[in-house]
């Protein structure tokens, strides 16, 4: 296989975050939010103690809302029982980067959150958006306020909706991150 050397074979599309029930099956966080790309997936690839990617065949993919957050929960064939499923945890899932490029939609073609105006849920200006920190689990915040900044995960727990056309953000639970 020739490949270019800067061209690298995998891309990472989510995190193990912990096992679920007794039958080996654990839950996903993925790194991007369309749902329905799961539907494509049959192999994914995870990485051993010595970095060596392997195939991992999914037999199963579920979806669980719960608080308004949608839980992803897989079953590999390989994984049979819990404490199988528990040596997992906090590992890197991977789709060949060809692959991940055609059925994952690109950063490129999304909106940016930057300089948007953020407002609590009832309207009360909060600060502007002057940052966007990507890490392997979520997006981050990163909000000019009146008192200094705060750092807000793009989850549905904090932030409520994203208007596009009014260049704003709505959120939620700040008082939980504290700095307000």
């Amino acid at each position: 296989m020739n490949q270019e050397a800067n061209i690298q074979p995998f891309t990472l599309i989510g995190r193990i975050d912990r096992s679920h029930g007794l039958d080996g099956e654990v839950k996903i966080i993925f790194e991007f939010d369309a749902p329905d790309i799961l539907n494509e997936l049959t192999v994914v690839y995870l990485r051993n103690e010595r970095g060596d990617y392997f195939p991992a065949r999914i037999s199963n993919i579920r979806a669980e809302e719960k608080r308004n957050e949608i839980s992803f929960f897989v079953q590999f064939e390989h994984i049979a029982d819990r404490s199988a499923a528990e040596g997992l945890k906090n590992s890197g899932v991977y789709l060949e980067t060809g692959f991940a490029e055609n059925i994952i939609p690109r950063k490129d073609d999304e909106v940016s959150l930057l300089h948007f105006d953020v407002y609590d849920i009832n309207g009360e200006h909060i600060g502007v958006v002057m940052n966007i920190i990507d890490n392997a689990m979520q997006s981050i915040l990163n909000i000019s306020t009146s008192t200094g900044t705060i750092l807000v995960p793009l989850v549905p727990h904090y932030v409520v909706e994203e208007n596009i056309e009014k260049e704003s953000v709505i959120c939620q639970n700040l008082e939980e991150l504290g700095g307000l």
